[in-house]
């Protein structure tokens, strides 16, 4: 038997032809590259601009390139349709690139990160959303720093999911909201520990990470037709039968009091209103931090009633995105209660 012993010219040549992690980039728009309008309000602009005043991305080992959305958005305007759009442009791309970085709008971005998650779920590749507070073209811009570090979560390929960075650190995509309209500290996770943080470097929190994999399954559908509703002491339940019961509403997520309460009674038109109607329910808390736990009040009784599957640690966002993928890709009733109770990527 022969051994073939390796120069140390060939593997400095070997180094050297190494190839650099493809990273592409998706600008759907928002503050991150906005610029001031004549009118002095905030308009979304092209990526070229973007790409100017961050030149340290050039500092970076990764080969970068960019995809736009051919008239960038205001984060308002973004929904189901462009989630599909990004997932589609995420999924045809997949084995040509090493990973991902979604430039977007901080309004809606827990959103479109949740969406993602269940659209994508087991991509096995970094999917990386950020933004800023504050445009990349102004002075104490945060938008710099939070693309740099995005592109540097993406070129290490630690985290392979979606994920949203933001003020130095990653959450998990279907477990974060946006909480603050001004800070930089923009997002939080209420019940879920972030992946990673920077103080000096990236140190990431493996205990976060998922247990197992979850096999990759991608859908390519959403269906829209949900209501939110959100109760309140002053909720008109009248109003909100006759909605309910005049609209092809086909999914319904309950924002609840507390851990699982709500101002219903059997006779009430909205409880038999929600009964009649047949359709999946979820119930999430209105509460930042602390999940659903029906049945563990009274005034949360009649949720076992009305057949309400309970949310757990859900966001809002991750109850919403989560249950219009589920009517959108499941034909029987048991099919799309079974989805929605099972934990998919790491949301409940």
């Amino acid at each position: 038997m022969s051994y073939w012993k390796i120069t140390k010219n060939e593997i400095q040549r070997s180094r050297a032809m190494k190839l650099k992690p493809k990273i592409l980039v998706v600008y759907t728009g928002g503050t991150i590259g906005m610029i001031k309008s004549e009118s002095g309000t905030y308009v979304p602009f092209s990526v070229d601009g973007i790409l100017d005043y961050v030149p340290q991305i050039y500092n970076l080992d990764v080969d970068i390139i960019v995809e736009s959305f051919e008239k960038p958005m205001d984060s308002a305007f973004v929904g189901p349709e462009q989630w599909l759009r990004i997932s589609k442009i995420i999924t045809k791309n997949i084995d040509l690139v090493d990973g991902f970085v979604i430039l977007h709008g901080t309004d809606t971005m827990a959103y479109t990160s949740s969406a993602l998650s269940f659209l994508l779920r087991g991509i096995n590749k970094p999917v990386i959303l950020t933004g800023a507070q504050v445009p990349v073209y102004e002075e104490k811009s945060d938008g710099v720093d939070n693309f740099i570090n995005a592109l540097e979560i993406a070129r290490q390929g630690v985290v392979k999911e979606v994920a949203l960075w933001f003020c130095k650190t990653l959450f998990k995509g279907a477990c974060v909201t946006k909480s603050d309209s001004k800070s930089f500290s923009g997002f939080s996770s209420p019940n879920h520990e972030p992946l990673a943080r920077k103080e000096k470097e990236i140190k990431y929190n493996k205990s976060a990470f998922d247990k197992g994999t979850f096999d990759r399954v991608f859908f390519n559908i959403m269906d829209a037709e949900i209501l939110f509703l959100n109760f309140s002491p002053l909720i008109n339940k009248e109003i909100q039968a006759k909605l309910i019961r005049e609209n092809p509403i086909q999914g319904i997520v309950l924002s609840v009091f507390g851990s699982g309460t709500v101002p219903l009674i059997k006779k009430d038109l909205l409880a038999t209103a929600l009964r009649d109607k047949n359709i999946p329910i979820i119930a999430v808390s209105e509460c930042y931090r602390g999940g659903v736990e029906i049945g563990k009040y009274e005034a949360g009784s009649i949720l076992n009633d009305l057949n309400v599957i309970s949310g757990e640690n859900m966001t809002k966002e991750a109850a919403i995105t989560k249950l219009m993928v589920a009517i959108g890709n499941f034909k029987t009733d048991q099919d799309v209660r079974s989805y929605l109770i099972e934990n998919q990527v790491g949301e409940l």
